[in-house]
């Protein structure tokens, strides 16, 4: 196992704009420079919550995956991650960034809640987060075990993540698929906390179908930070072509919009990774830009619960 260097991230200045100010300075800066440039987002701090995603194009719609509010958090640990090699591109994969900050968000050694969606019997996280001293709850309806405990502090459930609760998973008999709020209550009783540390989900699309259950049924008020690695759409742009999913812009507005929704709800996002194997592959890269990526590894801390907590 490995774990990347702690990044020490210095806080950056922020520029006083006002709210109809800081879309329409956006939306005039990328008016007047070529469709490719990305400076717009490095010279000013949009406040991406006013934003409306319908008016965005793919480059812009690039740069809100891509933005995090480096201050936010000023110690940023990975967790996990492995160095592999696809198509000749060595970089680690399966790293999740941990804000440390003290004594609000940083998880507590030997009293943290870890949930843990997507393992691929990948374990580099999981174990990471067990010598931080956290409690791991692990969850994954793919791989072909049972219902086990790999160690102590590692929980592993062959259980699927869902919008509802349904006693099949991608149709496949004899594995559930249950909602957060679901297992947060089975497991209750198990780990005695109310709170979720650190909620990992990696679940390859079906992310798009929970994270709005989570805000609407109030779980996300018991989550203290979320990691998701988000998969954009990537099919063909030609319906007629084949009968690989019809992708738009609108559909990619409308994905953001839901990553958008979690941060007017009071989530703060403070890394923002590209997925290296994914950057300028596929339809994707047609719609956002040359080298848009469709996959990227987003984390974020509630402010709503450091803000209780003060």
């Amino acid at each position: 196992m490995q774990m990347a260097i702690v990044r020490r991230k210095t806080i950056k200045t922020l520029m006083l704009w006002t709210i109809f100010g800081i879309p329409f300075a956006y939306v005039l800066i990328h008016a007047v420079l070529p469709a490719d440039n990305h400076f717009a987002s490095q010279v000013i701090n949009v406040d991406w919550r006013r934003v409306d995603m319908d008016t965005l194009n793919g480059h812009q719609l690039t740069d809100y995956f891509s933005w995090s509010d480096s201050g936010a958090c000023r110690l940023v640990q990975d967790f996990g991650g492995v160095m592999i090699s696809v198509d000749n591109i060595p970089a680690v994969d399966g790293q999740k960034a941990v804000c440390l900050d003290r004594p609000h968000l940083a998880p507590s050694p030997d009293k943290c809640i870890v949930y843990s969606f997507g393992i691929n019997n990948e374990w580099s996280f999981d174990e990471a987060m067990e010598h931080y001293g956290c409690n791991v709850f692990a969850f994954d309806p793919s791989m072909n075990v049972s219902d086990h405990d790999r160690s102590e502090w590692i929980h592993f459930y062959r259980l699927g993540l869902g919008s509802k609760d349904v006693d099949t998973w991608n149709g496949q008999s004899g594995v559930k698929t249950r909602t957060l709020d679901s297992i947060h209550q089975m497991l209750k009783p198990v780990h005695g906390s109310d709170m979720i540390d650190y909620l990992k989900l990696d679940i390859e699309t079906a992310e798009w179908a929970v994270l709005p259950q989570m805000v609407s049924s109030g779980m996300m008020d018991k989550v203290k930070q979320l990691s998701v690695e988000v998969h954009l759409p990537n099919g063909n742009t030609n319906k007629e072509q084949d009968n690989e999913p019809y992708f738009s812009l609108d559909e990619y507005r409308r994905l953001a919009k839901i990553l958008q929704s979690l941060e007017n709800d009071g989530l703060v996002r403070f890394d923002s990774k590209r997925n290296p194997w994914s950057v300028g592959v596929g339809k994707a890269a047609g719609l956002l830009g040359s080298d848009a990526p469709y996959a990227y590894e987003i984390a974020w801390f509630n402010k709503k619960l450091v803000q209780s907590q003060l």
